[in-house]
């Protein structure tokens, strides 16, 4: 939140030093008669009213926003809230106010009245022209928070997000060599130092180099979205009888944070829909139409890459050589982290369960055998569950698939 507002405060900050620097340089004595600050006291009311004004209008707008976040986080889901926080859109409009009253003060300082009053002209008029962009971005911002409040709005943003993590995290099948499982022994494991944190990506290539310098295979005991804490056991190097290769190596080149990211982690676009989803189910709010969306998009998600196979996780040396092997989400976890939630919150709704059969019926045509499996468990536990919780003048209904749910 802080590093486009301050470059718009840095700039606003050095335009006002130009526009100071040729009033100073013309040296008026007043402005054009079109201008409202035309003489000394009228740039003065109009500068000093401006920086004023929008102190007064930032805090009101923003702590608005804060509560509308807050609403939006506790009715969704609190990992929704980083929608927000990234939104340009929000970065954008905080940056105007900021530049619009940092310039108006520094323009204040330089109107001058009494026996040698001096209007700067030019700044006076950035002042206007701060002013109708500020009330361009406040209404582009009123604009943009009611779309984004929106449910729809929410989950066609994280899918988005989530389609460019699934296609990194599960490449086609001729994008990359198959490396079969080299032989192993038995391996030394090694832990974490004193950091901790939740693990939100790994630098690969530089494990790769560094195992291949010391003619070691790494082998990760850990997967990107876990929380590592101090001594968790990270890796386990094998043909390292000497023990070269330490835990504070292999957690040089983790990137450790507060939350999970959709750098490395495609199972975090799915915690975040389903989070949506049990919220919207649950008995306080009993919206089932957006679990059924939340379906919907995970739907999508999933038959992207339903096709492809499940990453191997060696990534190999200049050599060819496997140095490395990363913890990969197989499709049957994700298909699992997907739907056993929303089956267990969703079974005593007809429209989900009629959703969900559909979801599965859809899955089932494109996914590979391995998942295909896991998908045929899901509608066993679907079957056990809707038998335990929906009243049974439904059951029929519930029976048919329904990409609709219930229209």
């Amino acid at each position: 939140m802080w590093f486009v507002p301050g470059l718009f405060v840095a700039g606003a900050f050095a335009l006002s030093k130009v526009t100071v620097a040729v009033d100073r340089s013309l040296d008026l004595r007043e402005a054009p008669s079109w201008l409202l600050g035309a003489d000394a006291d009228a740039a003065t009311a109009l500068t000093s009213t401006v920086a004023a004004a929008m102190l007064t209008f930032l805090g009101v707008v923003f702590a608005t926003t804060l509560v509308a976040i807050q609403l939006a986080g506790g009715q969704y889901s609190p990992r929704i809230v980083r929608v927000f926080v990234r939104s340009r859109l929000t970065h954008l409009t905080l940056g105007t106010f900021l530049a619009t009253f940092v310039f108006a003060l520094n323009g204040l300082v330089e109107v001058r009245d009494g026996a040698d009053p001096t209007v700067p002209a030019l700044t006076v008029s950035m002042v206007y022209l701060l002013l109708l962009a500020t009330l361009a971005m406040f209404v582009t911002f009123l604009h943009g928070m009611s779309k984004m409040l929106r449910v729809q709005y929410l989950l066609n943003r994280v899918t988005d997000e989530g389609r460019v993590a699934m296609l990194q995290a599960y490449p086609p099948a001729d994008a990359y060599e198959l490396v079969p499982d080299p032989a192993l022994d038995e391996g030394v494991v090694v832990r974490n130092g004193t950091a901790a944190g939740v693990l939100q990506s790994v630098d690969r290539a530089a494990l790769v180099r560094r195992a291949a310098q010391l003619g070691v295979r790494v082998v990760l005991l850990v997967e990107v979205g876990e929380y590592i804490a101090v001594s968790t056991p990270i890796a386990r190097i094998h043909d390292d009888p000497d023990g070269a290769m330490s835990g504070d190596e292999v957690a040089a080149c983790f990137l450790l944070g507060g939350e999970r990211t959709l750098i490395q982690d495609p199972g975090f676009v799915f915690r975040q829909l389903v989070d949506v989803a049990i919220r919207a189910l649950s008995p306080a709010v009993n919206d089932p139409t957006t679990g059924v969306q939340v379906i919907d998009r995970m739907v999508d998600l999933l038959a992207t890459v339903a096709s492809r196979p499940d990453p191997s996780g060696w990534f190999i040396d200049e050599a060819g050589d496997a140095r490395l092997r990363c913890r990969e989400p197989a499709q049957g976890r994700l298909l699992d982290l997907a739907f056993l939630e929303i089956i267990r919150y969703g079974a005593d709704s007809p429209q989900v369960v009629r959703r969900l059969r559909a979801a599965f019926d859809v899955l089932s045509s494109t996914a590979q055998p391995v998942a295909r499996d896991t998908i045929d468990e899901l509608r066993r536990v679907l079957d056990q569950t809707q038998d335990q919780l929906m009243p049974a003048a439904f059951a029929r209904v519930s029976a048919e698939p329904d990409r609709h749910g219930l229209g």
